[in-house]
């Protein structure tokens, strides 16, 4: 009996728990998808949170560009394939004063919609830097997955400043995930050493 009240509670806490932590997630970037770039390598990181009622984070952060790209290098912009917000607002940082939404983007145009970077021209994301901007309206929508949904544009690569479009190589589990992980392989554990007593 008291075994099986255990479990409700540490099922029931997992399910509370799981309900309300706020959805979050990191990726890795690059991928080589097109362009005149190197093939593999990881250079950038994005942490997206989802706030909540539409409301969503995201921070990009960039490793030492001028040594993978070259000095002159810079990401200008990130498509997305997916629902397009409706608000955006920018935490100025990183030599970015704005992000701005624009219509479409990526290789040949593929993608929904893309978060500029360099309107105006002198704004840009250069190497060891970040920016963080907010945006809203985009209702239940689940984060994005790790097939191409997002792409990240680098300009200015090399001496002849060429450009290239990565996208993100893996997830990144969140603190959340492992706690999960550990409180079940905890109540499997305690559950197996109880039918051997």
């Amino acid at each position: 009996m008291i075994l099986r009240k255990l479990t409700a509670l540490m099922m029931i806490t997992g399910f509370l728990f799981c309900g309300s932590a706020v959805q979050a997630a990191t990726y890795h970037f690059g991928q080589l998808l097109a362009g005149n770039g190197p093939t593999n390598p990881y250079f950038a990181d994005l942490e997206i949170t989802d706030n909540g009622s539409g409301n969503w984070t995201f921070t990009l952060s960039a490793l030492d560009l001028n040594t993978i790209f070259g000095s002159k290098s810079f990401i200008g912009s990130m498509a997305v394939d997916g629902m397009k917000p409706t608000t955006i607002s920018t935490d100025i940082g990183g030599g970015v004063t704005k992000v701005n939404l624009q219509n479409g983007g990526g290789p040949t145009g593929i993608y929904d919609f893309r978060y500029d970077m360099i309107n105006p021209k002198n704004d840009k994301l250069t190497g060891l830097e970040s920016v963080t901007w907010h945006v809203g309206g985009l209702g239940s929508t689940a984060l994005p997955g790790y097939n191409g949904e997002l792409a990240l544009h680098v300009q200015g690569i090399g001496s002849n400043g060429d450009s290239a479009w990565y996208v993100a190589t893996s997830p990144v589990p969140e603190p959340e995930t492992y706690a999960m992980l550990l409180i079940g392989l905890g109540l499997i554990g305690f559950m197996t050493h109880r039918k051997k007593g």
